[in-house]
C-alpha cells in the first residue's frame, strides 16, 4: 500500500469516527431540545390546568352552596360559567396528558366529575326548590371527591414533569459519557493512526538516511530494502541503481589506478636504476652542473615512486588484500630505521631532529615494515612541513593510560588492553604552521589536503595519511594529531604492548 493511500486511509477512518459523534451530538441536542420544549410548553401548562381545576371546583363548591342558600339567578349563572370551565380545563388535560399516571388520575377525576354534574343538575331542577334549603349532603361528599382527585391529577402532573426533568438529566448524562468516550477513543485513534504513519515514513527515511552516510563514507555496497509497494520502495530502488552504479564506477577507478600505477612502476624502476648508473660515473664522467641535474632526477623519481607505492598500497588495502605479518618487535630500532631515512633531506632544510628515547625497550606487536612506513611518513611530512633552520622532536615512551588526547570512538571501544597495562607513544613535534581545528581529522581520509594558501614543494595527493591510519586501525591503535604548544603540530602513535600472537597474519579491508 502507497504510504498517500495510508494516510488518506487512516484520516478518513478518523475523520469518520468525528463525523458520527457530530451526528450523535445533533441527535441528543434535537432530544434535549424536544424535552426542554415539552418541558416548558406541555408539563408545566398541565401543572398550570391541574391548579386551575382545583381553582374551578372551589369557584363551582362557593357559588353552589349560594346558589342553594340565596336561589339568586345570578349566583346559578356564575356557577354554570365555572362547570364550563372545569370541564374545559380537563377536556384539555385530557388531550394532552403523555404518562399513564397522569391519564388514570384524570379518568378518575372526569368519572367523579360526571357523577357530581349529574347529581348537581338534578338538584338544580327540583320543582320545588325552598329558600335557605342547607347544601345536600350527597353533593358535599362529591365535592370532596373532586378535591381528592383534583389533587391526584396535580400530584400526577408534578411526577410526570418530574420525570421528564430525570430523562433530560440521563440523556445529558448519557451524551457526556459518550462525547468523552467518542473524545478519548478518536484521540486513541489519532494516536495510533499517526503512530503507523509516522512510523511507515521515518523508518524507510532512517534506512534512507544510514544508506546516504554509507555511500558519503565509500561503502557503495550498501542496498535499501524494495520489498514494499510504495512511494519509498521506488526511492529505495533508484538509490540501489546509483549505488550499484557508484560501486561499478569505484571499482573502475580502483582497477585503473592499480593497473596505471603498476604499469608506470616498472618502467620508472628503469629510469632510477639508469640515473644511479650515470651518478656511478659508470657510462662515463660527469660535470657537477650534469651531476646535480640528475640527483634532482633521481629525487623526482623517488617523489614518483613514492606516490605510485601509496597508490597501489590504496589499492590493496580497498581490496581487502593487504597482509600485515604481526611479530613482537622493539619499537625504537624501527624508529630510528626511519630517520636515517630523512637525515639528508633533513639536512639540506637545516633541519636538526632531536630524539628523546628510552633505554628499555617497547615491545609491541605489528608488521616492521608497515609500522617504519608509518613513521617515515609521519617524519617525512614534519621535515616537508617545518621551515628551514628548525628543529623536529621525536619522541617515544611506554604509556599506562591512553592519553585524553586520543579520538574518543578509539577510547571507548577500538582500543585493546595491553598485556602489561603499557602503551608504546610515539610523538613527533613540528615547527610547521599547525593543523586547523577543522581539519584535524579529515587529514587522515584519502585525497583530503589542509588548505594552507599556497602549494608547497614537494606536496603529496593526500595518500600517506590515510594510509597511516589504516596501516595503525590494522594493529588496534590510534594516531592523531594535536596542537604544538610552541608551535606546529604534534602527531602522536599509540600501540599496545605485548608479546603474545607471534607470526600472526591479518587481513585488513577496512575502506579508507
Amino acid at each position: 500500500m502507497k504510504v498517500s493511500t495510508r494516510v488518506v486511509s487512516g484520516y478518513a477512518v478518523f475523520l469518520a469516527l468525528l463525523s458520527a459523534v457530530l451526528a450523535y451530538q445533533t441527535v441528543v441536542i434535537h432530544q434535549m431540545r424536544t424535552i426542554n420544549r415539552e418541558l416548558s410548553g406541555v408539563s408545566f401548562q398541565a401543572a398550570l390546568n391541574s391548579l386551575q381545576l382545583i381553582r374551578d371546583r372551589d369557584l363551582v363548591e362557593e357559588y353552589g352552596k349560594k346558589f342553594f342558600v340565596r336561589r339568586d339567578p345570578d349566583y346559578l349563572t356564575r356557577l354554570r360559567e365555572y362547570q364550563r370551565d372545569f370541564e374545559t380545563t380537563l377536556e384539555t388535560m385530557r388531550s394532552k396528558a403523555s404518562s399513564p399516571n397522569e391519564k388514570a388520575a384524570i379518568s378518575n377525576l372526569t368519572f367523579t366529575w360526571q357523577r357530581f354534574n349529574s347529581e348537581l343538575d338534578s338538584q338544580l331542577t327540583d320543582p320545588e326548590p325552598s329558600h335557605g334549603a342547607p347544601f345536600p349532603a350527597n353533593l358535599d361528599t362529591g365535592l370532596d371527591q373532586l378535591t381528592t382527585q383534583a389533587a391526584a391529577v396535580h400530584q400526577a402532573t408534578l411526577r410526570a414533569i418530574e420525570a421528564e426533568v430525570e430523562r433530560s438529566r440521563m440523556t445529558g448524562r448519557f451524551s457526556g459519557w459518550v462525547t468523552w468516550s467518542a473524545a478519548l477513543g478518536a484521540l486513541a485513534l489519532s494516536c495510533l493512526v499517526s503512530f503507523f504513519i509516522v512510523r511507515s515514513v521515518l523508518m524507510p527515511l532512517r534506512q534512507l538516511a544510514r544508506g546516504t552516510r554509507a555511500i558519503a563514507e565509500g561503502d557503495f555496497s550498501y542496498r535499501l530494502d524494495v520489498s514494499k509497494r510504495d512511494e519509498f520502495a521506488q526511492l529505495g530502488s533508484d538509490f540501489n541503481t546509483m549505488a550499484r552504479r557508484l560501486q561499478e564506477l569505484d571499482q573502475m577507478k580502483r582497477d585503473f589506478v592499480s593497473h596505471v600505477s603498476h604499469e608506470i612502476k616498472s618502467p620508472l624502476a628503469s629510469m632510477r636504476e639508469t640515473t644511479e648508473l650515470l651518478l656511478d660515473g659508470i657510462p662515463g664522467a660527469l660535470t657537477d652542473r650534469q651531476k646535480r641535474l640528475l640527483e634532482l632526477n633521481l629525487r623526482s623519481n623517488q617523489r614518483l615512486s613514492s606516490m605510485i607505492g601509496n597508490l597501489l598500497d590504496l589499492s590493496r588495502m580497498e581490496a581487502g588484500v593487504m597482509e600485515y605479518e604481526l611479530r613482537s618487535q622493539d619499537l625504537l630500532p624501527l624508529l630510528q630505521t626511519a630517520i636515517a631515512e630523512f637525515e639528508v633531506q633533513a639536512r639540506e632544510k637545516h633541519i636538526e631532529i632531536r630524539c628523546s628515547l628510552p633505554q628499555p625497550p617497547l615491545l609491541v606487536q605489528c608488521d616492521e615494515d608497515r609500522i617504519v612506513q608509518v613513521f617515515a611518513n609521519l617524519i617525512g611530512n614534519a621535515i616537508k612541513f617545518s621551515p628551514p633552520a628548525s628543529a623536529i622532536e621525536v619522541q617515544a615512551e611506554a604509556a599506562t593510560e591512553v592519553p585524553s588526547g586520543a579520538p574518543s570512538g578509539f577510547r571507548r571501544s577500538r582500543f585493546a588492553p595491553a598485556e602489561n597495562g603499557t602503551y608504546a607513544l610515539v610523538s613527533i613535534f613540528d615547527s610547521g604552521p599547525g593543523v586547523p581545528d577543522a581539519d584535524k581529522k579529515k587529514i587522515f581520509e584519502k585525497f583530503h589536503q589542509v588548505k594552507l594558501g599556497v602549494k608547497l614543494p614537494g606536496q603529496g595527493v593526500g595518500l600517506g595519511l590515510a594510509i597511516c591510519r589504516t596501516i595503525v586501525d590494522a594493529h588496534h591503535g590510534a594516531v592523531w594529531v594535536e596542537d604544538n604548544p610552541g608551535g606546529g603540530s604534534v602527531f602522536r602513535l599509540l600501540l599496545a604492548s605485548g608479546t603474545s600472537g607471534e607470526g600472526v597474519r591479518r587481513g585488513e579491508s577496512l575502506p579508507i
